[in-house]
C-alpha cells in the first residue's frame, strides 16, 4: 500500500473500470498493424504459446509500470495491459489478425489480377508474324517436329 499518498503516474490507467471494457476497437489496430508490417505468422504463434500465461504476463507488465511509462505514456499501452488479463481476449486478437490477414490477401490478389488484365504481354510482338499465338492450332510440316516447340535435330 502507498503510504505517502501520491500514486504513481499511470495508476489510475491501470484500474479496471466498472463493467466489462470493449477491447474491439483496440484489437482491430494491432491487428492491422501486425498484418501491415507481415508479422501475421510470428505474432499468431507468439499468441498462441503465451496464451496460458497471460495473467502472468499482466501482472509483469504492471510491475514493469515504472520502467516502461518512461518510455510509453500512451493509454493503449494500459488497455493492453488491462486486456491481457483475460485469455479470451488473446484469442479475440488471434481472430482479428486471422481476419485482417485475409482481408489483406484478398486485396492483393485482386488488385493483381486487376494489373493483369490491363497489361500486355512483351513477347507479344516475337510471336509468329507478330499476332497472338493460339494454341489450338499446331503448326506440323512433317519434319521430325515433335509437339509445339521441340527439334529433334535432324
Amino acid at each position: 500500500m502507498n503510504t505517502s499518498g501520491r500514486t504513481p503516474p499511470g495508476f489510475d490507467d491501470l484500474v479496471v473500470p466498472e463493467g466489462g471494457e470493449d477491447y474491439t476497437e483496440l484489437t482491430t489496430r494491432l491487428a492491422r498493424e501486425i498484418v501491415a508490417r507481415q508479422l501475421t505468422v510470428p505474432a499468431i504463434i507468439f499468441l498462441e504459446s503465451i496464451k496460458p500465461l497471460s495473467f502472468l504476463g499482466n501482472q509483469m507488465l504492471i510491475f514493469a509500470n515504472p520502467v516502461i511509462s518512461l518510455v510509453v505514456s500512451s493509454g493503449d499501452y494500459y488497455r493492453f495491459v488491462r486486456m491481457l488479463e483475460n485469455r479470451e481476449n488473446i484469442e479475440k486478437l488471434i481472430l482479428a489478425i486471422e481476419e485482417e490477414n485475409s482481408l489483406n490477401a484478398a486485396m492483393r490478389r485482386d488488385l493483381k489480377a486487376a494489373g493483369r488484365s490491363g497489361r500486355r504481354s512483351i513477347f507479344r510482338r516475337f510471336r509468329r508474324g507478330g499476332e497472338p499465338h493460339d494454341s489450338g492450332k499446331k503448326e506440323v510440316d512433317g519434319v521430325g517436329q515433335q509437339g509445339d516447340h521441340q527439334n529433334t535435330g535432324d
